[in-house]
C-alpha cells in the first residue's frame, strides 16, 4: 500500500469505492482544454467502476486528495515504461480543472517522483506531453524534467538528487 503526504495532499493507493469521485473528474477533465491532448476518457458508470477497479488492483496510478476533507482532485501514475532498459518509470498525472491554479499538480508530481527515485528505485523517469500542451509542458519543467525531443521529457536519478528541493 502506497501512502503518501504533503502539508495540503494525501497520495495514496485508488479504492474501488473512490468510483464516483474519479468519474467526476473524467467528466471535468474531459469538458477541460486539456483533454483535446489526450485519448478521451471513460465517463459512464461501469466503466469508471471498471477503470477504479484496475486503478485499485496496485500501486501504479495514485489518488490525489485533498488532506483536509479527503477528496479526491486527481491522480498520478508512475508506472513502469515498456520498452525501456532499467528501471524507467512513467509519470502522468491528472487533475480537475476545479483545482488548477494552486499548485497541487506540482506537488503531487514531486511527491510522485521522490517516490520513484527512492522507494521504487528508478534510474529515470521519462514521460511525454503534445508540445502544445503549454499547462503540462510548464508543469514538467517546475518539475525540473529537461526535453529529449517530439514531446519526451526525462530526469535521471542523478539529476534528481541535484534538484530535489522537497515538496513545496
Amino acid at each position: 500500500m502506497v501512502r503518501l503526504e504533503t502539508d495540503r495532499l494525501v497520495i495514496r493507493n485508488f479504492r474501488s469505492e473512490d468510483w464516483e469521485e474519479l468519474q467526476e473528474l473524467a467528466i471535468a477533465y474531459q469538458a477541460s482544454e486539456s483533454a483535446k491532448y489526450e485519448p478521451p476518457w471513460p465517463t459512464g458508470d461501469e466503466e469508471v467502476k471498471g477503470m477504479a477497479g484496475w486503478f485499485a488492483g496496485g500501486d501504479d496510478y495514485l489518488a490525489v486528495c485533498l488532506r483536509a476533507n479527503g477528496k479526491l482532485i486527481g491522480l498520478v501514475a508512475i508506472e513502469p515504461r515498456e520498452g525501456q532498459e532499467g528501471r524507467v518509470r512513467n509519470l502522468g498525472y491528472v487533475f480537475h480543472p476545479g483545482y488548477h491554479g494552486h499548485g497541487y499538480a506540482t506537488e503531487a508530481c514531486r511527491m510522485a517522483m521522490r517516490y520513484a527515485f527512492g522507494l521504487l528505485e528508478a534510474e529515470r523517469i521519462l514521460t511525454g506531453t503534445n508540445l502544445e500542451n503549454r499547462a503540462s509542458v510548464a508543469l514538467l519543467g517546475r518539475l525540473g524534467l529537461r526535453s529529449i525531443g517530439g514531446g519526451e521529457f526525462a530526469m535521471s536519478r542523478d539529476e534528481w538528487a541535484l534538484t530535489d528541493r522537497g515538496v513545496e
